[in-house]
């Protein structure tokens, strides 16, 4: 038999979420029995159950967005569309960031931040030029690695400090630590990029000086002028 909840459920089937507006006078009490039935449930909208936002729906929706296309996405360009799904979509890119599925560029918690599926900066770097060279050899070594990791440390330490600010001009950083420039590519490489223990950011490319520029990081057609480590 037709009866309203069956006719109000088969418009819930097709569009998922309904709005108030969405609901007719005629419509209100097949809602709530819908609703005391658990075949509905509100979000501050009404969706057919399992179709509400949850913590696993917006991680899943961020997955494919991100995986769509082997890009970088801004903060704005992942938003859910709808208010309620705003604090699971907060929540949602902290875990996958905290995860490494998902990896950030830019000024973190900002519209200026850019993410992008680890899957598709593995790819992209295994398709650009792995040629070992001299630096990346020594690179490669536990305890040069590690030593190398300490003396950008102490230089980062030394610069936020004198500059104040957590960002810092990479061309600076390389100048501090006295380290070469492709030793210090393929360490930003492996333990900013592909880590994630820090992030670039673009910074004013017009305001830099020569040096500056000189040491920037192209990451996928852009400059990257700073740098931010993370403790």
């Amino acid at each position: 038999m037709d009866t309203p909840a069956a006719r109000l459920e088969k418009k819930f089937k097709r569009k998922h979420r309904l709005i108030e507006s969405d609901i007719g006078n005629t419509e209100k009490a097949a809602l709530q029995r819908l609703f005391k039935e658990g075949r509905v449930v509100r979000v501050r909208a009404y969706y057919l159950a399992g179709y509400e936002p949850t913590l696993q729906s917006e991680s899943e929706r961020i997955l494919e967005k991100l995986l769509s296309r082997p890009s970088l996405f801004r903060r704005t360009a992942l938003r859910p569309r709808y208010k309620e799904s705003q604090p699971f979509f907060r929540s949602a890119l902290t875990k996958l960031l905290a995860e490494k599925r998902v990896l950030s560029l830019g000024l973190s918690g900002t519209d200026d931040e850019y993410f992008i599926h680890r899957d598709h900066l593995a790819k992209m770097l295994d398709s650009s030029d792995t040629r070992p060279s001299k630096s990346a050899e020594t690179y490669g070594d536990e305890d040069n690695r590690k030593k190398l990791t300490g003396r950008i440390h102490k230089a980062y330490e030394r610069l936020t400090r004198d500059k104040g600010r957590r960002s810092v001009f990479i061309s600076d950083l390389q100048r501090v630590s006295e380290t070469g420039w492709e030793e210090l590519r393929r360490w930003i490489e492996q333990e900013i990029v592909e880590k994630g223990q820090g992030q670039l950011d673009e910074g004013d490319w017009s305001a830099a000086t020569a040096e500056q520029r000189a040491a920037a990081v192209e990451l996928w057609g852009r400059k990257r002028l700073y740098i931010a480590l993370e403790p």
